[in-house]
Parts: C-alpha cells; sequence; structure tokens
C-alpha cells in the first residue's frame, strides 16, 4: 500500500551546518541497508534522516534546553527559545516519519526480510 506523500521538511530553508561525522554515520547506514538489498528511490534516503536527527537533538541538549534552564524567571527570550525547541521537535518529528517510512520500504524489499 503506497503512503501518501510528507510534507516537505520543516528544516528545507533554513542553514544549519553540515556535521560531518553525524552524515558519514548516515551514508554508512544508508549503504549498509542498501548493501543488504533495497534499491531506494532517493539519493539522500535514510542519510539525511539520521544526520538532522542527531544534529537537532545535540542542539536541543547543547544549547536549546541548557539556555531555558539557565533563564531566569520573567526573561523575555524564554518563549523565544520555547519556540524554538518546538520547532526542533517537529523537526526531529518529521525526520523520523521519513525514516521510518524508509525502513519499511526497505524491509518490504529486502529479501527474508
Amino acid at each position: 500500500m503506497k503512503q501518501p506523500k510528507m510534507s516537505d521538511d520543516p528544516n528545507k530553508d533554513r542553514n544549519d551546518p553540515m556535521v560531518p561525522e553525524y552524515w558519514l554515520l548516515g551514508e554508512d547506514l544508508q549503504d549498509k541497508i542498501r548493501g543488504a538489498g533495497y534499491d531506494s528511490p532517493t539519493v539522500e534516503g535514510i542519510a539525511v534522516d539520521l544526520h538532522d536527527l542527531l544534529q537537532s537533538a545535540h542542539r536541543i541538549q547543547s544549547e536549546i534546553a541548557a539556555a531555558i534552564v539557565d533563564s531566569p524567571t520573567g526573561d523575555p527570550k524564554l518563549l523565544d527559545l520555547i519556540r524554538e525547541l518546538k520547532y526542533e521537535f517537529d523537526h526531529i518529528g518529521w525526520h523520523c516519519e521519513s525514516a521510518s517510512r524508509y525502513l519499511a520500504s526497505a524491509l518490504g524489499e529486502i529479501p527474508g526480510a
């Protein structure tokens, strides 16, 4: 059964820096899945999903959550930080859905799965 098309990545117009170790891990993961017998219809596949998930999680941990926790009560920047936290969780959610679809498709094609 074909799944409905996903909306665009909520991060597509942002210019976040690429984290090489996250990208390489995603590429290695994708290569192994392809090597197992999955012929992905997209070039970037799960590599970009893993990269963006790890990048967003790191940003939440090292920047956003820390800034929220360290914010004094009544800080006017707190709402902006909470909005940014929501944005990152939305971004992670999108990539989790995309990765789940990729993996479901892979499991449907890999022999013996």
